[in-house]
């Protein structure tokens, strides 16, 4: 229609405004929300069937409306999604409420729920609430890995295969753009990002030569690898070196040190007693660094000794935070992962470790006679 001719009929206003209404659905259907890859968590798992106070309701997200983080609190790859959010957290209540104490009772940006996946045919919450939301049919054999991030209903898993160099970053990412103060935890000028994003690469690594070292059953193995993990280091100390400040980036504490911090506490706590390695005294840089990150309010909060929440949900037995990761990290260390799962699966309990009750070599020896003979019965029987 040509607006300068309009005769002022009643004919014309309304082809215009239908006009303008066509323009506005349009607009609207290109700005609708996009749904995750992985879908939407159902309304039951949301607690969105029942209003705001789900309480009583088995199965749901502590609350609908906030970002609901299932993780594991010993795992490194769930420690970057924690502490990305805990950052975020701290910096609301910052702004908010002026300074905060350590012990600060505001209400919380998110809410989280521990996972133990050991303990996955046992009545916990975590695991049924990790089945509902990641297995179409709640079925124990599709069950998902933590971390999952629960954000206005759209399911976000993280996405880091053991040995393939990815550190796990889509969560902390995602948290970063959509929670909270968006791209705080990301430099704001193009060249701070372009060094971000180059340290998460130079970096990316590091997750596969200290999970490897830790399980490794090769000593020939575990030489090659501490030496390629201490050049790692090394490269992360010069890294360290080319900016004045604190963290990679500088003054700004980045994506890149939250990727970065949790294989640190790896190596420092449980290299450092199973494998005998240790950070050379010489990377002075990478030292530092390593203690300032650990006095961040939000990395002290996420690597503090456990909660009464986690003695209750996993099947673990030390309280203070070093003892508690050799603990989640013994059965690996001795090539027995499997074992442990197995053992704590079928006989254990928040709280209670069952693999540490027969660590001995001849009783374990025993048990793992036994439930070889099981399966072969299981087998011939079926």
């Amino acid at each position: 229609m040509d607006l300068q001719k309009f005769d002022g009929s009643l004919s014309e206003p309304l082809l215009f405004q239908d006009k303008i209404t066509n323009i506005n659905k349009n607009q609207q259907s290109k700005t609708r929300p996009t749904e995750s890859y992985h879908g939407k968590a159902s309304l039951l798992s949301t607690g969105m069937l029942f209003g705001l106070n789900p309480q009583g309701i088995v199965d749901s997200i502590p609350h609908p409306n906030k970002p609901c983080l299932l993780f594991s609190d010993w795992c490194p790859i769930g420690a970057c999604a924690h502490i990305a959010l805990l950052e975020k957290d701290w910096e609301v209540r910052d702004t908010t409420f002026g300074d905060c104490s350590v012990d600060d009772k505001n209400e919380s940006l998110f809410t989280v729920v521990h996972v133990c996946q050991a303990l996955a045919n046992h009545d916990d919450g975590g695991m049924r609430l990790l089945k509902k939301i990641t297995s179409p049919k709640g079925g124990k054999e599709a069950v998902g890995n933590t971390p999952v991030l629960v954000h206005e209903s759209n399911i976000i898993i993280e996405s880091c295969s053991r040995g393939s160099g990815l550190l796990g970053l889509l969560l902390p990412g995602y948290i970063d753009e959509a929670v909270g103060r968006k791209n705080s935890l990301r430099p704001d000028d193009a060249v701070g990002l372009y060094n971000m994003n180059l340290f998460i690469q130079r970096h990316s690594n590091l997750l596969y030569l200290v999970d490897e070292l830790i399980c490794s059953q090769s000593s020939i193995h575990r030489l090659k690898l501490s030496s390629d993990l201490l050049s790692l280091l090394k490269t992360i100390d010069s890294d360290l070196h080319k900016f004045e400040g604190p963290y990679l980036c500088g003054e700004q504490f980045t994506l890149a040190d939250i990727c970065v911090y949790p294989f640190l506490e790896q190596i420092v706590v449980v290299l450092s007693h199973y494998r005998n390695f240790f950070i050379p005294p010489s990377l002075t840089h990478l030292i530092t660094w390593y203690d300032t990150v650990s006095q961040r309010h939000a990395v002290s909060l996420a690597t503090a000794d456990r909660s009464d929440i986690s003695m209750n949900t996993y099947c673990y037995e030390q309280k203070g935070r070093k003892q508690y990761l050799l603990e989640v990290y013994e059965s690996q260390v001795r090539g027995e992962r499997q074992l442990f799962r197995e053992l704590n699966d079928d006989m254990g309990q928040a709280g209670v470790n069952v693999y540490r009750e027969v660590i001995d070599e001849e009783r374990r020896y025993k048990l793992c006679e036994v439930k070889t003979c099981q399966k072969l019965q299981k087998c011939i029987i079926s």
